[in-house]
């Protein structure tokens, strides 16, 4: 891959150039200037070849000049529209017109344009500047080739114009000429270290700056800043992980406004860059969940990921859930079960109901009884591990509990009675921080086959419709082939999928 090289003039006190792009001061001269011109012929514009013995004078390093507007004008004012006919020539500008068939302005991206000119066939890439330029590319610079003159100023053009991020390269030459001039290279630093922190609110631009292009569900800035306002995601929440000064990865758990401890994590992020994504990403989760288990919570808080239908289909999105798939086992996130997330609207009719069941309200023992009944036998995967873990007592208690934490309102709930008054199962409508929920719905084991889940999820969703809901949601395990059939039926259709990674549950009850 080629290297982008900042090799540039400075004074002592660190400028560039004077306030006014002034640079006359910088002396020339002895064997400062012998070394310049047999190292760095190429560096020399083309008005001053001829005069300083370079024409026909071959490149050494660089086949490519970078130029800044400012560093590129005050060559035009003199008439001067191509100053490195003998190099590939781009000038970064959203403002200028091309002026030369030589010379290429570049009105995109710097940083993506530089990232691909690196793949290309070449020789090195010389930035010349100027300092807005250098830092917007601070972090694509291989190596800093610095002239430093014994000359001070006072003020002027600085190295690089870019916000506070401090950045590592080691010295890897330094020669001092007798003019009293030093040129020093520089290397980046290639085993910078990585940083993972919970943020604050300080770093709230960097994070909410973080875009997945990858075709996976994410977190963009302005959901993630209404819910910071309303406590579902908080900094000590929120994580990156930080190498010179640049947030590598990001990692956003959620939790409801009240809890203590995160829910979920709900968005995982590793820039493309990073050789081995999957590894970085489970350092990161790894370090958020030590973290929110010595804070005290009680279990780790699992991991949701979003794809669209048909995600096998997509080379993109299996290549996207790959990774964080590795990043989720490698952080002990062992257990897996795919979800798809339905939805109804308005558009699919009211389910119809045969009128089989009687829907009446029931005390808190009365649903926890039915809870259990409804867990043996149970195709939910959640269901069947916590059956297994705890047994049908703590399950049942864990299913309320839980039902009761949601935004829904308890007077919702209904049993699900035969004429004879008989329990055939019950309706849970509910609702989540973003729309009205199906909830929990189930029929007990004895009366299963039998089409009672349809009369159940159609009184669901007509109560969630009369309090006016225009988007009902739900989710169930693709495993559950049943429960999605029922769904389809009833005029819900599959808005997405999600794989939910958690840790496996200590052991079976006793």
């Amino acid at each position: 891959m080629r290297k982008l090289t900042y090799y540039v003039g400075t004074t002592l006190d660190g400028f560039i150039a004077g306030p006014d792009g002034q640079f006359d001061f910088f002396p020339f001269e002895g064997d400062l200037a012998a070394a310049l011109l047999a190292e760095y012929p190429e560096t020399i514009p083309a008005h001053g070849r001829g005069p300083l013995g370079l024409d026909g004078v071959a490149n050494k390093r660089f086949d490519t000049v970078l130029m800044g507007r400012v560093t590129y004008e005050p060559g035009l004012a003199a008439g001067v529209t191509s100053p490195y006919p003998h190099l590939k020539q781009y000038v970064f500008s959203r403002t200028l017109a091309r002026l030369d068939p030589a010379v290429e302005v570049v009105a995109t991206d710097p940083v993506a344009f530089v990232r691909d000119l690196k793949t290309q066939d070449g020789e090195g890439i010389w930035l010349c500047g100027g300092a807005n330029l250098a830092g917007q590319l601070l972090e694509e610079i291989d190596e800093l080739i610095i002239k430093r003159y014994p000359v001070v100023i006072g003020s002027g053009i600085p190295l690089f114009d870019a916000p506070f991020r401090p950045g590592s390269f080691k010295l890897t030459d330094s020669r001092v000429f007798n003019t009293g001039a030093a040129i020093t290279t520089y290397a980046k630093e290639t085993s910078i270290p990585i940083l993972l922190r919970p943020t604050t609110g300080a770093d709230l631009d960097r994070v909410t700056a973080v875009t997945v292009d990858e075709p996976v569900g994410w977190i963009p800035a302005d959901r993630y800043l209404e819910e910071l306002k309303e406590g579902m995601y908080r900094p000590e929440w929120t994580w990156i992980a930080e190498q010179d000064g640049r947030v590598v990865a990001r990692a956003l758990w959620w939790g409801r406004a009240t809890s203590e401890h995160p829910v979920a994590l709900d968005c995982l992020y590793v820039d493309p860059s990073v050789a081995d994504r999957a590894a970085l990403g489970a350092r990161l989760i790894s370090a958020g969940l030590r973290a929110f288990a010595e804070q005290g919570a009680a279990e780790p808080p699992l991991y949701n990921l979003t794809l669209p239908n048909g995600w096998r289909e997509d080379p993109a999105a299996v290549a996207a859930a790959d990774w964080r798939r590795d990043a989720a086992l490698g952080a002990g996130l062992t257990d897996v079960v795919e979800r798809l997330r339905l939805e109804w609207t308005p558009e699919a009719g009211l389910p119809a109901s045969r009128g089989r069941l009687v829907f009446t309200e029931g005390t808190d023992e009365e649903f926890l009884d039915v809870f259990r009944r409804i867990a043996v036998g149970s195709l939910d995967g959640e269901t069947r591990r916590n059956l297994v873990v705890m047994g049908a007592e703590a399950t049942a208690r864990e299913e309320v509990d839980f039902y009761l934490s949601c935004p829904g309102e308890r007077s919702w709930w209904r049993l699900a009675r035969t004429p004879d008054g008989k329990v055939a199962g019950l309706a849970l409508p509910s609702a989540t921080p973003y729309a009205r929920n199906v909830g929990y719905l189930g029929v007990v084991p004895e009366l299963r086959g039998q089409g009672y889940v349809d009369d159940v999820l159609a009184e669901i969703t007509r109560v969630q419709v009369e309090a006016g809901a225009e988007l009902i949601t739900a989710t169930t395990d693709t495993d559950n082939a049943p429960m999605a059939a029922a769904f389809a039926r009833a005029g819900y259709r599959t808005a997405q999928t999600r794989l939910i990674w958690s840790a496996p549950e200590p052991g079976p009850a006793s």
